[in-house]
């Protein structure tokens, strides 16, 4: 283990600790702590809505009490995860001008989060362009409408993690151009006097010509070709349905959505909510009828997600009992709970894992060796197929015993896995765990 520090130490987080200390990957890296109080009280309460699930036995009493009132509490998780995109456009902005204004006091990081979430909104509206001209996209399918251009499932769908990439990208787009029109003095300055807001609002007001004008042109462009930056971000992931009927496939399917996560974009959402879990649910119903599929129902959070995506319940571990830092230490009791259920956004976005090198790496890796044990274990035969589907917010274990059938060495897979993932993470923990302590003692 010491080697393994030292070669970390020596080799591979000097290059790491330059990136990390870039302008743009701290912006979003503070952005990404800036969502964890959204995060956390949303999965509360998006636990409380799979409580029939979680003990089936006490179903029928939430649904003549808690469930009730559903329609009332499930706001909350829709307008904090739903609205994750909308919260990274505006704290990008903000942080990356904040340490802009180190060289220039003229910016305002106010101003540059309202113009980052005003690029960011103008690539919600999905517009197609015909031969017949411009058009607002109208569609309807079986879990989402597309209104007057917007795609809504239970809220507008851009707005939650499947947006902030693009969201990132906009925000330091706005930025960047209103820091050209500072330089360049393209603004309208107001007399001194004049109330510092309605300052601000006029020297946005040329920033904001230009940002308008650069999405549209932006957007424009892709219109002609019938897509968006939104639509342009999920084309190139389309072959993964290929990929399922192999270990070697699963691995990339695994690769690909945790690569995704790494900067950012929910790779969960794109790549196995839209492509994978119909596949999956097919793999299901012929293994019920005496199929043999392996890569079936809800095997990803039997065995892989376990904790979320990352396999992240083992990092939450680590924090809650062996951090020094205080940071990463309230982090780990605040995300225990959402964790043991499957929800990791708090861990993801709080630690933060998005542009994060330290823990890039432990984050990609453990799921590909859990994936690989249990493919294997269940390609020999040490543990039965997946023959019933879970709900996936099923705590660790439960969901691996009911899935197969109540078969306890799925259990004991799930548990290797977990232990695993504690062991891969632990070295870079340790290291980012130091490094936060040590920022900590020194402020």
């Amino acid at each position: 283990m010491n080697r393994l520090f030292q070669f970390l130490e020596t080799k591979l987080m000097p290059p790491l600790n330059k990136v990390a200390n870039l302008r743009l990957i701290r912006a979003i890296m503070q952005a990404g702590i800036i969502t964890v109080p959204f995060t956390i009280v949303g999965s509360i309460f998006l636990i409380i809505n799979n409580l029939p699930q979680i003990i089936p036995p006490l179903a029928p009493f939430f649904e003549q009490t808690l469930l009730k009132f559903s329609p009332l509490y499930s706001v909350i998780t829709t307008m904090s995860i739903g609205s994750l995109a909308i919260f990274y456009a505006l704290a990008t902005a903000y942080y990356l001008t904040e340490s802009y204004r180190q060289e220039d006091k003229e910016l305002s990081s106010f101003v540059a989060a309202i113009l980052g979430l005003f690029a960011f909104l103008l690539t919600i509206i999905q517009v197609d362009i015909t031969n017949e001209g411009a058009q607002l996209i109208q569609q309807t399918n079986d879990t989402s409408i597309i209104y007057n251009g917007v795609t809504m499932g239970a809220w507008v769908t851009r707005f939650g993690g499947i947006g902030i990439f693009i969201g990132i990208l906009t925000a330091i787009l706005a930025t960047q151009i209103y820091r050209f029109c500072l330089r360049k003095k393209l603004t309208i300055r107001m007399p001194e006097g004049v109330p510092d807001g309605v300052s601000k609002a006029f020297a946005s007001l040329i920033p904001a010509i230009f940002i308008a004008f650069t999405m549209l042109l932006i957007n424009g462009v892709l219109a002609t070709f019938h897509t968006d930056l939104h639509g342009l971000l999920s084309k190139p992931f389309e072959f993964v349905k290929e990929l399922t009927g192999s270990w070697l496939g699963i691995v990339v399917i695994m690769l690909l959505i945790h690569l995704l996560w790494a900067v950012g974009v929910h790779g969960t959402a794109i790549i196995k909510n839209s492509f994978i879990n119909p596949i999956l649910l097919v793999s299901l119903t012929e293994n019920i009828n005496g199929g043999t599929n392996i890569f079936a129902g809800d095997f990803t959070n039997m065995y892989i997600f376990l904790g979320g995506a990352g396999s992240t319940l083992g990092l939450v571990l680590l924090m809650m009992f062996v951090a020094k830092s205080d940071q990463l230490k309230i982090l780990g009791r605040a995300a225990i709970l959402p964790g043991l259920f499957n929800i990791n956004e708090p861990v993801i976005f709080g630690a933060p894992i998005v542009y994060n090198p330290y823990l890039i790496i432990p984050f990609i890796v453990t799921p590909i060796v859990n994936v690989s044990i249990a493919y294997f274990a269940t390609a020999f035969g040490f543990v039965n197929k997946i023959i019933s589907g879970i709900p996936w917010i099923s705590p660790i274990g439960i969901g691996a015993f009911l899935g197969t059938g109540g078969d306890y060495r799925a259990v004991l897979i799930a548990l290797i896995n977990l232990a695993i993932s504690i062991i891969i993470y632990y070295p870079f923990f340790k290291i980012y765990d130091g490094k936060l302590y040590a920022e900590q003692q020194k402020n």
